[in-house]
């Protein structure tokens, strides 16, 4: 059987390559098709031309295609990954650039708060679409999700009869021996996995640690925390953090600007040695990406994987492995995000959360954790249903239900008054106008 592999994002130089290599490393997809879509032809084509020069290089039998028509892309295939950004880096830079002006800063701005409340109005939508046309043309494929955020895609994806879930490069980093090892200061072989890990998408924890030899190896992961929010979330919830980076813009009294501010809000240092991030670095890095890929297509001498640079999160994306472990029934575990249920007993049933999963031939199967400590659960129910409401604005253009997730989320109940929030809103619908057509019923942009 040919293993057919639709990428919506497709010309993406920053996820393509990466899933390339792992693409033409594993056996399993040799033979495989590969179907690129993206709204930009040129960026397509590249590549597309890449992929196919490397596969060809090594040997390998990786049919590839691409296309701006999604629903050829879709039909009849067995996986679908989405990786798509709506309006790009620039939109990213208005989601940290406008909130700025209204004192309103953020590290990251991708998940929660209105960097993320915005990104899912721009991204939900489409993620939804694909859903829908996969259900349509592509009923048993299986939905892998890239997309940020992660939670409010993945509220979107349950809402149509097609399998599927949201995937995070955060997520591998729980079940990585040598990672574990490091942060208790043990030896790999002495780490057992999987571990207990459960919460929501960019503020999830390892609820238990213990060594093959039973001890708990929470005191030892405190000992060589090399930072404080490391220490802070054990002591305060007992759990360890990993991608701790998100974790802390979950918590408004961890977001502190240090820098002054005057026009500009990327690049300013924060708290706990986190910079605002820089869109002239983002580009610089996918540029540099790009230039490899273009200048790879164009030239006719030998390429091949030795060659392909590494990219910053090649070993976080494991969206292969999870569709290896499907096609040869692998029983496998990895971390997803999905629909709650019971999962986390005291989250929101309609929460998406974090949680292990067992992967094999019938698909994902998560794994109830049971509950979160009460403190963390508190604060990420809250969470939650903030991004219940970003996803009903989101997917219905409801400006009444975008009003109360701004309303709600921590970091700006805590910093703006309401006129001021109305201000800021009204701000980024109007920024955001060109990729929220949804809002264009009734009059409702930045009512």
């Amino acid at each position: 059987m040919t293993v057919k592999i639709a990428v919506i994002g497709g010309g993406s130089s920053m996820f393509v390559p990466g899933l390339v290599r792992r693409l033409i490393e594993i056996p399993c997809f040799d033979g495989a098709e590969l179907r690129l879509m993206d709204i930009d032809d040129r960026r397509l084509a590249v590549m597309e031309n890449l992929a196919t020069e490397l596969a060809a290089a090594e040997g390998r039998k990786l049919a590839v295609t691409s296309t701006t028509d999604r629903l050829s892309a879709l039909r009849g295939v067995d996986f679908v990954i989405s990786a798509i950004s709506v309006g790009g880096m620039a939109a990213w830079a208005n989601d940290i650039e406008v909130p700025a002006r209204y004192g309103v800063f953020m590290h990251i701005a991708d998940s929660i708060g209105p960097g993320g409340i915005f990104r899912a109005l721009r991204n939900t939508p489409v993620v939804a679409a694909v859903a829908r046309e996969a259900a349509e043309v592509a009923p048993g494929a299986l939905l892998l999700n890239y997309t940020n955020p992660a939670s409010v895609n993945a509220m979107a994806m349950a809402g149509y009869p097609v399998r599927s879930a949201s995937l995070c490069s955060c997520s591998p980093m729980p079940f990585n021996r040598q990672w574990l090892a490091d942060m208790a200061g043990v030896a790999p072989e002495d780490v057992v996995v999987p571990l207990r890990v459960g919460g929501i998408n960019h503020c999830t924890g390892i609820l238990s640690f213990k060594l093959r030899d039973g001890t708990d190896a929470m005191p030892l992961v405190r000992a060589s925390a090399g930072n404080d929010v490391i220490r802070w979330a054990i002591d305060t919830f007992g759990v360890v953090p990993y991608c701790w980076e998100h974790w802390i813009e979950f918590f408004p009294q961890l977001q502190r600007l240090e820098g002054s501010y005057s026009a500009r809000a990327q690049g300013l240092a924060m708290r706990h040695g986190r910079h605002i991030y820089d869109m002239d670095t983002q580009l610089a890095r996918a540029e540099l990406w790009e230039e490899v890929a273009d200048r790879w297509s164009k030239d006719p001498g030998h390429h091949d994987l030795a060659q392909l640079p590494h990219g910053p999160e090649d070993e976080g994306i494991v969206v292969a492995e999870v569709m290896q472990s499907v096609i040869e029934d692998r029983a496998e575990h990895f971390i997803v995000n999905v629909r709650n249920g019971a999962l986390v007993p005291n989250l929101p049933p309609g929460a998406v959360v974090e949680v292990p999963a067992v992967v094999d031939g019938e698909g994902i199967h998560p794994i109830g954790i049971g509950e979160l400590p009460k403190g963390l659960a508190a604060v990420l129910s809250h969470h939650a249903l903030v991004q219940e409401l970003t996803a009903e604005a989101a997917l219905n253009g409801d400006v009444g239900a975008l009003r109360q997730a701004m309303t709600a989320d921590p970091l700006l109940s805590a910093t703006l008054e309401p006129p001021e929030l109305e201000a800021l809103m009204a701000a980024l619908l109007q920024v955001n106008a060109p990729y929220l057509p949804q809002f264009e019923k009734e009059g409702r942009r930045g009512s």
